[in-house]
């Protein structure tokens, strides 16, 4: 290996003196260098755990302001409820109340929060029942509806209230209390209570307006047989003044008759308000249009109609109270006779038909009259609306008040070439 080395004369100040410089390759040091390089190693490893504490720190800091919004969040919800929140341990303290349950028993959470029972909001009165609550709650028996009780507020003011409990569950899945919600249900209860008492008065409004509707039923109704009673008493008063005598005992005959009639339609029509039809017969619908005709003979002779009859032979029997269903009919025709006034004597006429159809009888009226007038037709069956000068507005609705008793319907509609067509049905016999 060359020996590394320089010389350097010292002249003329040296007089011959030269500076040799020679190089000698020394031996290695270890330890130093070893030293080096793990001050260099452990700088690199500060350094590296500097970056991870700082990327822990953000991530725990990132952690926490998330738990903070949480929690704030759930508090914020916790404070808006308007229902109550209350927890208790095994032994029945409180452990937590919500702001809303201070609200509503007027105590605050620090008053609450570690009590025992009785509690201060448990009114003296009930005390009892809430004690026995309690303790059905802590056997773990609280039924899931809920249970309605009687507390008090700190000012003294009663109040009722619904709660609910269920078991308080740890994350560890331990059961450590009791969660309970409650509610106010005091308005709910004075506005249920109100609307009873509102219920009992309508319904004492229904019946006065039931007797009303009643006694204006009997006025129309009772109207018919009163004027025959008037009638035929004249004709036994003019009889018994020298007619023959079996023309009198007719004539008494006929007063009774309609005498009972008017009996038996007050007591026909008192049950159909109590919502029945009343004594179900069984009759033709012959026999009804021909009693019903036989009453108003003379008023159609006066009048000077013609009445078609249109009832097919062999039709069923009709299952009905028969008593209504002459007065249904009754009210039909005699309206009849009536919106044919001032028509010309070809237009008087009447024609009444009956037909089977859906298991049930159809009896028609149908009239050769004017007709209903456009702005009338909505209103024809509404109670208290007619267009005649001394009308009750009464005869079509009780008309169709029957009709709906036997389960049956009543309805019109015009007659092609002018009229009316009015058309009711009755059940059929079995």
């Amino acid at each position: 290996l060359a020996t590394l080395a320089y010389e350097i004369p010292f002249e003329p100040p040296g007089h011959g003196l030269n500076l040799v410089i020679t190089a000698y390759k020394s031996e290695v040091r270890w330890i130093p260098m070893l030293l080096m390089g793990s001050l260099g190693v452990l700088a690199a490893a500060i350094v590296w755990s500097l970056w991870q504490l700082r990327r822990h720190m953000q991530r725990r800091q990132a952690a926490e302001q998330a738990l903070s919004s949480e929690h704030a969040f759930r508090k914020a919800m916790e404070d808006s409820l308007n229902t109550g929140m209350r927890a208790r341990d095994l032994k029945g303290r409180i452990t937590y109340v919500n702001p809303a349950f201070c609200r509503m028993v007027g105590w605050s959470a620090e008053e609450l929060v570690g009590l025992l029972p009785p509690m201060p909001y448990w009114a003296p009165e009930a005390l009892e029942r809430t004690l026995a609550v309690h303790e059905m709650v802590l056997g773990g028996h609280a039924p899931p509806q809920g249970i309605e009780i009687r507390l008090m507020r700190k000012s003294g003011e009663r109040f009722d209230a619904l709660l609910i409990e269920a078991p308080l569950i740890d994350s560890e899945g331990r059961h450590i209390g009791w969660m309970g919600s409650m509610v106010d249900v005091t308005e709910q209860k004075n506005a249920q209570e109100l609307a009873r008492q509102q219920q009992e008065r309508l319904q004492a409004t229904a019946r006065l307006v039931t007797m009303g509707e009643m006694a204006s039923t009997l006025a129309h109704e009772l109207n018919q047989p009163l004027m025959a009673l008037s009638n035929f008493a004249a004709a036994a008063q003019a009889l018994a003044q020298g007619g023959p005598p079996e023309l009198l005992v007719q004539s008494l005959q006929d007063v009774r008759a309609q005498a009972q009639r008017a009996s038996e339609i007050v007591r026909r029509i008192r049950g159909m308000v109590r919502q029945g039809s009343g004594l179900a017969e069984r009759f033709s619908a012959c026999e009804l249009v021909d009693t019903v005709l036989g009453w108003l003979k003379p008023e159609v002779t006066a009048r000077r109609v013609r009445i078609a009859r249109a009832l097919p032979a062999g039709l069923p029997l009709v299952l009905a109270d028969r008593v209504l269903a002459e007065q249904l009919l009754l009210n039909l025709v005699l309206n009849a006779l009536q919106a044919l006034e001032g028509q010309a004597s070809e237009r008087r006429r009447i024609e009444l038909g009956a037909r089977v159809e859906g298991g049930r009888l159809v009896f028609t009226v149908a009239d050769h009259g004017p007709g209903v007038a456009a702005e009338h037709a909505e209103q024809l069956f509404a109670p208290f609306f007619t267009t005649k000068a001394e009308g009750l507005g009464l005869g079509l609705k009780i008309c169709r008040s029957i009709a709906e008793a036997h389960g049956g319907a009543l309805s019109w509609h015009p007659r092609e070439g002018g009229g009316a067509v009015f058309e009711f049905s009755l059940p059929l016999a079995p």
